[in-house]
């Protein structure tokens, strides 16, 4: 995939994700980026906004975060959103956390929702929001505890606490919806709207 140079120079991707980077990189693309900080279960307390809206609104703040420091540039944000049932699950800082989510999710669907924001001088240029449905197989406990034993470091920046790229696709039984979405990208979208 190419870009014109003008177009990528003009560009700050807003992520910290590792799994994001690598996904642009081994699309041939190379990005200025920079990691938004912002306290995500904050800026959702006490807002009644729904599950399928909220990685959309998240993104946003991202996006409004970095931009009213880097003007006239444009700024790239992302966010996902896990959710079981009327529960929004936000990132795990500890194993027993992280076993926690694992079996709320073991054995059931949920929700998975990507947004992307494109903004310039805090407007909004373009945005997206993606959802993907993923059903967890019956996992054993003691599968279970080994699985966050082993990956622990690598799942405990991912929300959901699994990362489907890597052992965790072993816990999954079946997926509806772009792979992308699930890593985090609405790629496709995004591509085809800086190509434009």
């Amino acid at each position: 995939m190419q870009f014109n140079k003008q177009l990528t120079n003009s560009l700050l991707i807003g992520t910290q994700s590792s799994t994001r980077r690598r996904l642009f990189k081994e699309s041939g693309l190379s990005f200025k980026y920079i990691s938004p900080n912002i306290a995500e279960e904050e800026i959702l307390s006490n807002k009644q906004i729904p599950q399928s809206k909220e990685a959309l609104f998240l993104a946003k703040a991202k996006a409004l975060s970095l931009s009213k420091f880097n003007k006239n540039k444009k700024i790239i944000c992302f966010d996902t959103t896990v959710h079981i049932k009327n529960k929004t699950i936000f990132k795990s800082s500890t194993k027993k956390e992280c076993m926690g989510v694992l079996l709320s999710l073991n054995g059931k669907t949920h929700s998975l929702y990507t947004a992307c924001v494109i903004m310039k001088n805090e407007k909004i240029i373009w945005s997206t929001i993606e959802k993907a449905l993923i059903t967890f197989n019956n996992n054993s406990k003691i599968d279970l505890i080994k699985y966050v034993n082993k990956n622990f470091n690598k799942i405990v920046n991912s929300v959901g606490c699994y990362n489907i790229e890597a052992e965790g696709k072993a816990l999954i039984k079946k997926v509806e919806g772009s792979y992308y979405t699930i890593l985090g990208v609405p790629l496709i979208s995004l591509f085809r709207e800086l190509i434009k």
